[in-house]
């Protein structure tokens, strides 16, 4: 019997079908067009958000989930006899969301669990996916959020990101490295490793081919790294780039051994914050 019910934020890409596979719940990040707030995922969907960005120019913004809501959640869980496991991303990125959640817990009394998971979509799904299975698996509270502590120590992400500006205006890296880029006409690579919670640079490129290279390249080092010779899972993630993804996963196909392979399109707070036409994969390596 399934006791413990995983519990993540919205807009990084989580399909419905792997949402109701699983009985996941999602509390939503607000988005932020000019004077407009909206929920996302609820009265606002990535089409309509590129489009604002694409036509009008727009850079949204993102706020943490209310404590209401939080509470909500966290009371509807308890009403059902089981605990929640809240699976979020990187604290260096989000703190706002840590503390209405710490709110949340204050004002419920509840007994939950909080896992850092010092990532990004679509790492970060990866392994709410994993603690997912071990969830139905019916492992108790502690034993789910021990695994996906587990799971996040050995799970990196790395990123071909067209347009820093995002990424400067969200907070996520310094106004130095977004010159890097737009000076030199190149695609930078980002990536999320070794437990850092940030964004850093690892590379450069000029075209998909280059990046995707790049991404392999990363991807064997950390093979090396953790004295592997295979990735357990590995999810694609993109911003409204199905061409690049899909090139990257034959790169990936014909340089990597892996166990599973996923890909997602990114929701809206993903978009907002890396911007459009990203992608990238995150990999776990058991």
């Amino acid at each position: 019997m399934q006791n413990v019910v995983i519990v993540t934020g919205s807009g990084h890409g989580l399909t419905e079908e792997i949402i109701n596979e699983y009985g996941i719940k999602i509390f939503h990040y607000g988005i932020h067009i000019g004077d407009e707030t909206f929920s996302d995922g609820v009265d606002i969907k990535p089409e309509r958000m590129l489009k604002l960005m694409y036509e009008k120019g727009v850079t949204p913004k993102t706020s943490a989930p209310s404590i209401g809501e939080l509470v909500n959640i966290i009371e509807s869980i308890k009403k059902e006899g089981k605990s929640p496991v809240f699976i979020i991303m990187s604290s260096l990125l989000t703190a706002a969301t840590y503390e209405a959640l710490s709110n949340a817990q204050r004002k419920t009394g509840a007994d939950i669990e909080v896992v850092d998971t010092k990532q990004v979509a679509p790492a970060k799904e990866l392994i709410v996916i994993e603690a997912a299975r071990v969830a139905r698996a019916g492992k108790d509270m502690k034993e789910v959020a021990n695994h996906a502590r587990k799971v996040a120590a050995r799970t990196n992400s790395v990123f071909g990101v067209p347009d820093l500006k995002y990424l400067y205006l969200s907070g996520r890296i310094g106004k130095a490295v977004v010159l890097m880029g737009s000076m030199m006409k190149v695609i930078p690579v980002t990536a999320i490793r070794d437990m850092e919670g940030a964004v850093a640079p690892v590379g450069r490129a000029r075209n998909v081919i280059q990046v995707n290279q790049k991404i392999i390249e990363v991807m064997k080092e950390d093979l090396k790294k953790f004295n592997a010779d295979r990735v357990k899972t590995i999810i694609i993630g993109h911003s409204d780039n199905r061409e690049a993804a899909s090139s990257l996963r034959k790169a990936i196909d014909k340089n990597i051994s892996y166990g599973e392979m996923l890909e997602m399109e990114f929701g809206c707070v993903a978009t907002a914050q890396a911007g459009p036409k990203t992608w990238g994969a995150g990999y776990y390596i058991e």
